[in-house]
């Protein structure tokens, strides 16, 4: 059955997002109802299981949990790749959590024509972007009394504390935090902290944290523009937390780290997810450079889950699931049973429900709006990484 209703999927992606149609899925014979001319709007319904239940009852009456998805599609010119793989995993995720008690659906809208109206929201149990800060004030005064998810944009959060909107991806300072309770946590006696920036820098905004948050944690630090300073002084571990937002000078220092490592030397690297970005860095240096990186998204090869949905993907899509697909797999998976009973609020419940997606964690303040959650990669010197829980 579900085999039947993923190939219409693909049929159904395969067809231009700005065509004036509805889609209502039933697998299992069904016929599919007229199609109703809605302006840069598809929806779609996933129920699992067989249409009819024993009572009689067809699949359109299972109570819905109705989402409402905002992206920028660019459907009136070339599609934009990366949102329509985002969709992708919304709806393996519709499917997922779909059975014959609950359905999801999946109403799309793409950003660059135009957004939905009020009585279209209002209809809507969870909102899934628009993606950038100006487009979600845009659909603030329509979305009234309803919690918008924010997907991606990191400036969104300041959005968060005055006004019905969840930061879903977690913050660079979350990830900087983050990487001070590991520096903390692994420090042993004889190790010198030094924080690197480049000799022009200044003090950004990354060093300050830094400075600050380790300042709190108690642990002393050097700061340095110069790794093999250090190279043979240190009785511990050197280890070296970066603090430059100057590329070049990032990569150059990986790269003298993992030269005194290769050497014998005993250093280690912390950094959070930018350093993965660099794309003059070779990733052979940050492994021999014995790299902690602190990160909101990563899909780990090893897991389980992962390698099945990835086996499932590819199977429908005939490719790998890059980060987009996992993204949008993961916040309707962990939203969507959140979402429909009105007794408690979506941020309440998400305050107290923490959730292990496969590339994306969640771990929400107590307002229920801004996740805190970041995973820890450590880059062995065997060329693996490690996803350290």
């Amino acid at each position: 059955m579900k085999r039947y209703l993923f190939s219409i999927l693909v049929l159904m992606l395969m067809l231009p997002l700005g065509a004036s149609a509805q889609w209502y899925l039933f697998p299992g014979g069904r016929p599919a109802k007229d199609s109703t001319s809605v302006k840069t709007r598809d929806n779609v319904f996933i129920p699992v299981g067989d249409t009819e239940s024993e009572s009689g009852e067809y699949a359109e009456e299972i109570p819905a949990v109705h989402v409402s998805l905002i992206l920028p599609f660019k459907s009136t010119g070339s599609p934009n790749s990366n949102f329509l793989d985002f969709y992708s995993g919304i709806l393996m995720a519709a499917n997922t959590l779909s059975s014959s008690q609950k359905r999801y659906e999946v109403s799309v809208f793409d950003s660059t024509v135009g957004m939905p109206g009020i009585a279209e929201l209002e209809k809507s149990d969870l909102i899934i972007g628009p993606v950038s800060y100006e487009d979600v004030q845009r659909l603030l005064p329509r979305a009234r009394d309803k919690f918008i998810i924010s997907p991606l944009d990191p400036k969104v959060a300041s959005l968060t504390e005055t006004h019905n909107v969840i930061q879903a991806p977690s913050s660079w300072e979350d990830q900087v935090d983050e990487l001070v309770r590991w520096v903390a946590e692994e420090k042993r006696g004889g190790d010198v902290i030094v924080l690197l920036q480049s000799a022009e820098e200044g003090s950004g905004q990354i060093t300050t944290r830094l400075a600050l948050k380790l300042g709190e944690a108690g642990v002393p630090y050097n700061i340095s523009s110069t790794p093999s300073a250090f190279e043979g002084r240190v009785a511990g571990t050197c280890r070296f937390v970066i603090a430059s937002e100057n590329d070049e000078f990032c990569s150059a220092a990986i790269r003298e780290i993992a030269l005194m490592n290769i050497k014998g030397g005993h250093n280690a690297v912390y950094s959070t997810s930018r350093l993965r970005s660099l794309s003059d860095l070779e990733v052979e240096s940050i492994h021999a450079a014995s790299t902690r990186i602190t990160a909101t998204y990563y899909a780990d090869p090893k897991d389980l889950r992962v390698r099945r949905f990835a086996e499932q993907y590819k199977s429908l899509f005939k490719g790998e699931p890059g980060q987009w697909v996992y993204q949008g797999y993961d916040l309707l998976t962990y939203f969507g049973p959140l979402a429909g009973d009105q007794w408690e609020s979506l941020t309440q419940k998400a305050a107290a429900t923490p959730g292990n997606g496969l590339q994306t964690d969640f771990s929400f303040d107590a307002s229920g709006k801004n996740n805190n959650a970041v995973r820890r990669l450590l880059y062995n010197t065997n060329n693996t990484i490690s996803l350290i829980r």
